[in-house]
């Protein structure tokens, strides 16, 4: 996101003296003085874009590859400093059935994309961005191919988002993360999601040129309602609300980041009992991704590069 700074610069007079044959001192007109330079202005576009290889691809606590490595990309235009729209796609593993051979509900999706817009725009350290994002997944098999009520839905859904970001300072940034839906993976289940984040950025520290590092973490409650399947096979439940977080670091160079990550959250995977849902083989991690080992402590690592056209110039 470009930042607009304002610099102020005042004008510099100089007297010269230009001194005779004799001597004499005489006072000459004032030497002109260029002016600071002004800012570059704000591109009128620009489209920004990059890779992320992963061992994992971890989504509000919960692992979209089954714990598998990810490959991920996305391509950005963004205009005017205010506007943007996007395409977002990465590989997932949605299996339709778990590993002791019962229906999951999954739709064995190929690939998750994701198309994105909205507007954000700075002001100083401030920046707003309000938007709306639809989760696609290519390639599901359809409602009731395995049976009635299995699957029961395809899981494609949107979302709208607020995303403010505050920077302190040249070390310190904090942000929130506020969406909502009204049918969370297709379910039915409005879902909001509020989260804090926040960024130490040891950059100016950093005793090698052009290698920065940082550690950033992200706190948030995943608010779940109950299921409307639409399935007459299918009673309808209360999904589980949850808390989750993440923490790690990252080092930079360039337009390279390798991202150290420690995920999880209050999901369990052994069989519970679960309010509105009774008892729960699977845990409430079961109920709501229909897996049971997608939970729990994650370590992921992974290696992304980000770049911009005009930044290629």
């Amino acid at each position: 996101m470009n930042k607009i700074a304002v610099v102020a610069a005042s004008m510099l007079l100089a007297g010269a003296a230009s001194v005779g044959a004799a001597g004499a001192a005489d006072l000459s007109s004032p030497m002109p003085v260029k002016a600071a330079p002004a800012p570059d202005p704000t591109p009128l576009w620009d489209v920004a874009f990059g890779v992320k290889l992963g061992t994992d691809y971890v989504f509000r606590g919960i692992s979209q590859t089954d714990g598998n490595p990810t490959v991920q990309g996305y391509a950005e235009l963004r205009l005017f400093d205010w506007i943007y729209a996007g395409i977002f796609a990465s590989n997932v593993d949605f299996p339709p059935l778990n590993q002791f051979g019962g229906f999951t509900g999954l739709t064995d999706a190929s690939a998750e994309i994701d198309l994105y817009g909205g507007l954000r725009h700075t002001w100083g350290a401030f920046t707003a961005d309000v938007g709306f994002v639809y989760y696609y997944y290519p390639g599901e098999i359809g409602v009731n191919t395995l049976g009635a009520g299995v699957p029961s839905v395809n899981i494609d859904y949107w979302e709208i988002y607020f995303k403010p970001t505050y920077v302190i300072n040249d070390v310190f940034t904090v942000g929130g993360n506020l969406y909502y839906t009204n049918s969370y993976a297709g379910s039915g289940s409005t879902g909001t999601y509020l989260s804090g984040t926040a960024k130490i950025d040891f950059t100016k520290w950093s005793p090698v040129k052009d290698v920065g590092f940082y550690v950033s973490g992200e706190l948030g409650y995943q608010w779940l309602g109950q299921t409307d399947l639409g399935n007459i096979f299918v009673a309808n439940y209360e999904l589980p609300s949850y808390t989750t977080w993440n923490v790690g670091v990252a080092f930079t160079y360039k337009a390279a980041t390798l991202d150290l990550r420690y995920y999880g959250s209050t999901l369990t995977s052994s069989p519970s009992y679960v309010s509105g849902v009774g008892f729960a083989p699977l845990g409430t991690c079961g109920v709501i991704s229909g897996l049971q080992n997608v939970c729990g402590d994650r370590y992921v690592a992974s290696l992304s590069f980000d770049t911009t056209f005009l930044a290629l110039k």
